[in-house]
């Protein structure tokens, strides 16, 4: 079955690897070039860029697509939506691939945001020295938040030359910009927030693969706070979130 994965993760290229294993052709998309690179040295095929809906369309008749599986990441509303709206328009199935969640226990020191904005201010009350590790696009966003722009902000973010470009445009000194590739363990962070004396960590809850553990952990050994931007809330079709189950739906579909 010719299938096309939305691949804008670690497991989504991994879920695209497996589907290969098992007889599908598969096609990945992946929004950056380093994303590309990484699926292309895992021997599938790929193409990378942003892509609106026309582009999206074109891109399933050309391959043929039987079934678009959208493994973005569990931010990408924009993508999600546009994903499921051309599906439609096509005629084939749309697979959501939902990031398990980890479950975090009780802890005063974990708390929990709806939005940017409440989870930014939140941090300027917590502490003064801030650790910003939700990624690079929504940058300018925080720097909007009352309050938030005042404190001594510090951002880990992907070492590509693209994204320091884009955080020295917003005004981020190079004390503040901590380049580097993921994954990282709990005690990588609890180093790195040591030495930076970090007393405040903004994170997303991206799951198991997104390092959500690993920074929860570090900060309760620290005794510092940690503030988790709330998953969006998406139960539309074709969502699934075991592998297994993930598996079975794609074969049913043949």
């Amino acid at each position: 079955m010719n299938l096309l994965v939305l691949a804008g993760t670690e497991d989504g290229r991994g879920l695209a690897s497996e589907l290969e294993s098992r007889g599908h052709q598969v096609w990945v998309s992946t929004l950056t070039e380093y994303g590309a690179e990484i699926a292309e040295s895992q021997g599938l095929q790929t193409r990378f860029g942003a892509l609106d809906e026309e582009e999206l369309f074109s891109l399933l008749k050309q391959n043929l697509i039987m079934a678009l599986i959208d493994a973005t990441h569990p931010y990408a509303e924009k993508m999600h939506e546009l994903a499921q709206k051309v599906c439609e328009q096509a005629g084939i199935p749309y697979l959501r691939w939902e990031r398990p969640r980890i479950h975090t226990g009780d802890s005063p020191l974990i708390h929990w945001a709806d939005g940017l904005e409440e989870a930014g201010k939140l941090a300027s009350r917590l502490g003064r020295r801030i650790f910003l590790s939700t990624g690079s696009k929504n940058l300018k966003d925080w720097l909007q938040v009352p309050g938030f722009i005042e404190q001594e902000i510090f951002i880990r973010v992907l070492p590509s030359s693209e994204v320091l470009l884009h955080c020295e445009a917003l005004g981020f000194k190079p004390y503040q910009i901590i380049a580097a590739q993921g994954p990282y363990t709990q005690r990588f962070n609890e180093a790195l927030w040591e030495q930076l004396k970090i007393e405040v960590v903004i994170t997303k809850e991206s799951g198991q693969v997104g390092g959500t553990e690993e920074k929860i952990k570090a900060c309760l050994e620290l005794e510092i706070p940690i503030i988790v931007l709330k998953r969006p809330q998406r139960e539309g079709p074709g969502r699934v979130e075991t592998i297994n189950e993930f598996l079975k739906r794609v074969e049913e579909l043949k």
